[in-house]
């Protein structure tokens, strides 16, 4: 066996867990960060929808994502809070995110009006925010809203 035929099977092996080191670090795809960014809301949305349903799809989402699925569910998204006032002192503090961290998890099922949200539907759309766990808002739909779709690996079942 010569030295170039023994060193192929070494090569090889370096070379696929060089791949798999590579996948697996930042920006390798969806992260285990991002996945325990959205883990720790997901009881309360299976809470929301009473344990009906099936988990299809979990990602987080910023402002304009939550306003735009809001949108093409048919619901006119809610007005901004408003900011407090800055305090008196010549010290302007950083300026804060107006939305704190939120997930967006969806679930299919039969939902009857009244159940989960006053409309009907099979999509139960659940905004949560993350780090004081809270439902921000739970829409029901009869199709699933396109902007829903921005990220295809967060997707469970579909």
């Amino acid at each position: 066996m010569s030295t170039r035929s023994a060193l192929r099977p070494a090569v090889l092996a370096a070379l696929i867990i060089a791949v798999t080191v590579g996948c697996a670090g930042p920006r390798g795809g969806a992260t285990a960060s991002d996945a325990a960014g959205c883990a720790a809301v997901l009881p309360l949305a299976r809470d929301a929808v009473h344990a009906r349903g099936t988990l299809i799809l979990v990602r987080k989402v910023n402002a304009d994502d939550i306003d735009a699925i809001t949108r093409e569910a048919g619901v006119v998204p809610p007005a901004p809070a408003p900011r407090p006032a800055r305090p008196p002192s010549g010290h302007d503090p950083a300026p804060r995110s107006p939305l704190p961290r939120t997930c967006l998890v969806v679930y299919q099922g039969d939902y009857p009006a009244g159940t989960v949200a006053p409309a009907a539907g099979s999509y139960a759309v659940i905004i949560l925010r993350v780090r004081h766990p809270a439902i921000d808002r739970v829409l029901v739909t009869t199709r699933l809203p396109p902007s829903t779709a921005g990220h295809r690996w967060w997707h469970i079942f579909r």
